[in-house]
């Protein structure tokens, strides 16, 4: 004959052990659901909570002409445009990772960059290592259908060192044109040309050589 033993437990403790485990489970629930939904943000998700936080986002740069052709999302394409360019302005990756979609693709990707978005965030870290007080003003900026058309105007002084060169304070001043393609709020493609020839022609003025890449 099988025997059990029996315990008895009184009916508060019964009610108390019930009620932990409830807390228990929500407490559980609820740090499973905080790490989704920053797991989900750095990820820079496209859900109606993540575009208000986007939104929130104010670009630290303006453009100095703006000229669109008045769609219903021509507004939020030209905020995704200025959030970009404030990355570049900034060197800051909140903005690039706020304006940049997750599968986004640079479809003139220079020599040695990475692709994805790990290749701009890279090449601002670099180009600031060689300038770091790089400003960014954003001449025009046209936006049609899904497409944002920007001209950029890079400013600042080579104190730093690129490559091999050491530069000696000399003025950096040139130009590019991005034309992004943006879809539900964020830039998925590429398309950029950079003025090299007068970048490098700065960057070599005055410049040292340090026999030493960077």
């Amino acid at each position: 004959m099988q025997h059990r033993t029996y315990c008895a437990v009184a009916p508060w403790i019964k009610v108390g052990l019930w009620s932990s485990g409830l807390l228990g489970l929500a407490i559980l629930g609820f740090a499973l659901a905080s790490l989704s939904l920053a797991a989900f943000a750095a990820q820079g998700g496209s859900t109606q909570a993540s575009v208000d936080v986007k939104t929130a986002l104010t670009p630290k740069v303006t453009a100095m002409e703006l000229i669109s052709d008045g769609s219903p999302l021509s507004e939020s394409i030209a905020h995704t445009a200025l959030l970009y360019a404030s990355f570049w302005d900034t060197g800051d990756p909140t903005f690039a990772r706020w304006a940049l979609a997750t599968g986004f693709i640079d479809r003139t990707l220079p020599e040695g960059r990475a692709q994805g978005i790990t290749g701009p965030l890279e090449a601002s870290k670099t180009f600031r290592a060689a300038v770091p007080d790089l400003s960014v003003t954003v001449e025009h900026l046209l936006v049609v259908g899904d497409r944002a058309v920007v001209r950029l105007r890079f400013n600042g002084h080579f104190t730093g060192v690129f490559g091999e060169l050491r530069g000696q304070g000399q003025k950096i001043d040139f130009r590019a044109v991005d034309m992004y393609r943006v879809r539900e709020g964020f830039i998925t493609d590429n398309w950029h040309l950079e003025d090299y020839q007068t970048l490098f022609s700065q960057l070599a003025a005055k410049a040292v050589t340090t026999g030493v890449k960077s």
